[in-house]
């Protein structure tokens, strides 16, 4: 059972293995207000790209 000091967050994924790869999606929201992005394709040769941002309370 989780305490209710613990840390809640959301991770989304979608992916698949196909053409190109293993090409997938993935978010992730943390408590702190981090969003983090994360995307992984092999079409027309891309490379993985990662991003971190901060979201205020308001959004």
């Amino acid at each position: 059972m989780a305490e209710a000091n613990d840390d809640f967050y959301l991770r989304y994924y979608v992916g698949h293995k196909g053409k190109f790869g293993h090409e997938f999606l993935e978010f992730e929201f943390r408590p702190d207000g981090k969003l983090r992005y994360a995307n992984n394709s092999n079409y027309k040769k891309d490379t993985l790209i990662r991003k971190e941002v901060y979201i205020s309370r308001t959004v």
